[in-house]
């Protein structure tokens, strides 16, 4: 489904002979920007529990960073992919995979999460989630995003969420500038009919201010409890 084969860059933290045994967090960064702007993140989620016991992932979609192609939707979904068989070839199985989406980001691992690729994580993690390319037209969503993305409409994670058995956590803040709460979180909130879900509405977070306002600590438990319960 992707147009064409292009080179991806990614970073891992951890050790790649552990990936093996470990668990592993595939964090799906905003194809806005490249993993710099998103590395303090990553390290955050390397730091759930004791320090490192989790191996971290995160790429760049095609046509950011140095990651090589064009940026569309289709692509997007192949890049997580080329990601997932990564992980496989070092040894990672579902029971051991979580993703974690961001934002637009949210789009690739609720489709991973949903459909049949490489590996299918056995917990999803979505914050500020993007409920549809039509919400976000509707909502006048500051979002920028190549138009590649919206020819036919077709990115829709309330839908796909819809397919999603795993269990879920989702977190979203009050005041988030860009996906509404209301507009977005909302909603894929909701359409999720899987074994468990948990909610966590931070007050006060905007779109990019989410473990600050909620805390640290509090954050890293939180995804902590939900990770191991």
């Amino acid at each position: 489904s992707s147009e064409g084969s292009a080179k991806i860059y990614d970073v891992y933290i951890g050790k790649p002979e552990r990936i093996a045994t470990d668990t592993i967090i595939l964090y799906c960064h905003v194809n806005a920007d490249h993993m710099d702007r998103y590395w303090n993140r990553a390290k955050i989620l390397a730091n759930i529990g004791t320090k490192y016991r989790y191996g971290v992932m995160m790429f760049d979609y095609r046509g950011y960073g140095m990651s090589e192609g064009a940026p569309t939707e289709a692509n997007m979904y192949a890049d997580a992919d080329a990601a997932l068989k990564w992980l496989k070839s070092k040894g990672l199985t579902n029971d051991r995979f979580i993703i974690y989406g961001y934002s637009l980001c949210t789009c690739p691992a609720t489709e991973v999460t949903a459909n049949n690729f490489t590996l299918k994580p056995f917990k999803l993690m979505l914050e500020a989630p993007f409920a549809s390319s039509a919400a976000m037209i509707q909502g006048a969503s500051k979002l920028a995003l190549p138009p590649s993305y919206f020819t036919n409409n077709v990115i829709d994670n309330a839908e796909e969420i819809k397919k999603v058995q795993q269990p879920f956590m989702w977190m979203h803040g009050t005041k988030d500038d860009f996906l509404s709460i209301d507009g977005h979180g909302e909603i894929v909130y909701a359409n999720h009919k899987g074994t468990y879900k948990e909610a966590h509405r931070i007050e006060g977070a905007v779109h990019n201010d989410f473990p600050t306002i909620w805390g640290y600590s509090a954050y890293l438990n939180a995804l902590e409890k939900f990770i191991t319960r």
